[in-house]
């Protein structure tokens, strides 16, 4: 009991200021995966993260082009905090057998592009993990090495409650454009030897991976470990409302799309957009960069075709110089070539012809930064501190003698813009 004391008297009201590793997970899908999806049952609109031991609770879908319709296996390589697959054995971290069999795929029915639809629950109680943490889920057909799909998804633990708070950001010169996100996190229920390198805070924004940071403790008292930066640290981009075109009901016009043509495909001519990085902020709703396959008085999974996206922006600088991509939830934020709008000096035009499912499609035009990994929209979309946007945050523990990283705590965190008054609280 002295020793236990003395060693909370010694970190009470300590002080530290650095970032955790800001290690980012890999997706990776396979060119005829399209339409790939991976979320909660029931929230299509969340990352890919569930409580421990909760079977069937990730819904899984995508369309496979070329239309085989034979099951794939799966698998789930456990990874630490960073992403890094850890020392564990299979069997230390699964449940059941080390691989199950995915469903096998539906052909679709009456669409221009032929392809099969895979649809299903995971984990399943067969091939189950059985301790939180980081994890890659692995579809291949024979080997996994050679995988066709490798997806992020965090398995947490609700042993911890997560106070966060979005507010304007401390630093002047962030003030209009980010927004800042604090944590408090009680852990008085925990033995923690080394609070500073055993305890991780990690934050996405809007479900795109590569906006992920991680933090360590900045202050610590008597258990309660503050996340509280004020150099802009834990500041993201405000961004902007998502563009987005609805085409569910394929050839009528829309307000966004005037004209479809069918050739091989459907072809969706979308009205030329132009970059908003100096319009004034104008709020609406959105779903955070949502995609929602759908067509109308019809099932979506088959039924519902692929539509290529005709895109054009201005280019206002007259310039031609910059590499702008079309990204959102249908893509993954993923910088692909085939999602790339590129110059055209005949019309003065940034264009591309992006494949996606029909229905409902929210994205954003984004220059990628390769220094940071991450997308810039300044210049595209502009930052504003007043935008909406979500974060998902995660709470990471090593404790002494274990070799993997607990997922001990989650939230989700909304701001509409009330910046100041919006303070939510995760309870375990």
């Amino acid at each position: 009991m002295i020793k236990q004391i003395s060693f909370l008297l010694l970190f009470s009201g300590c002080f530290f200021s650095g970032y955790g590793q800001n290690a980012k997970p890999e997706i990776s899908l396979h060119p005829d995966f399209q339409g790939f999806q991976l979320y909660p049952g029931g929230q299509p609109q969340h990352l890919a993260a569930i409580p421990l031991g909760e079977p069937n609770a990730l819904q899984l879908s995508y369309d496979d082009l070329s239309a085989n319709t034979l099951p794939l296996n799966y698998t789930w390589i456990h990874c630490d905090r960073n992403w890094v697959p850890s020392s564990l054995l299979a069997s230390e971290y699964l449940e059941g057998f080390l691989e199950g069999q995915a469903a096998p795929g539906l052909l679709s029915f009456n669409t221009y592009q032929p392809y099969s639809h895979v649809s299903m629950r995971l984990p399943q109680a067969s091939c189950m993990p059985r301790i939180s943490g980081n994890y890659y889920l692995v579809l291949y057909e024979s080997d996994p090495a050679e995988y066709l799909a490798k997806y992020p998804v965090v398995i947490y633990e609700n042993a911890v409650g997560i106070q966060t708070s979005i507010h304007r950001t401390a630093p002047l010169e962030l003030v209009k454009t980010h927004q800042e996100i604090d944590a408090l996190a009680d852990l008085t229920a925990f033995s923690v030897q080394n609070p500073f390198d055993d305890v991780q805070w990690s934050v996405v924004q809007n479900r795109d991976w590569n906006s992920l940071r991680s933090f360590r403790p900045r202050y610590l008292r008597n258990g309660y470990y503050d996340f509280d930066y004020n150099n802009g640290e834990n500041a993201f981009p405000g961004n902007n409302i998502f563009r987005f075109v609805d085409s569910k009901n394929i050839p009528v016009p829309t307000l966004r799309i005037p004209r479809y043509d069918l050739q091989e495909r459907w072809h969706a001519y979308v009205v030329t957009e132009k970059p908003r990085g100096i319009d004034p902020f104008v709020n609406q709703d959105d779903a955070r960069g949502a995609f929602v396959p759908r067509k109308q008085n019809a099932t979506a999974e088959t039924e519902a075709d692929y539509v290529v996206l005709d895109l054009a922006v201005e280019d206002l600088e007259k310039s031609g110089h910059r590499v702008i991509y079309v990204v959102g939830d249908f893509n993954q934020y993923q910088p692909r070539d085939e999602h790339q709008l590129l110059y055209s000096p005949t019309d003065g035009t940034y264009s591309g012809q992006i494949l996606v499912k029909q229905g409902y499609l929210e994205y954003h035009l984004a220059e990628w930064d390769p220094e940071t990994a991450s997308w810039d929209y300044l210049f595209t979309e502009g930052n504003h501190w007043n935008c909406p946007n979500e974060y998902t945050s995660f709470l990471y523990l090593r404790q002494w003698g274990q070799r993997y990283d607990r997922v001990i705590g989650y939230s989700q965190a909304f701001t509409n813009g009330m910046l100041g008054l919006n303070v939510q609280i995760s309870t375990n």
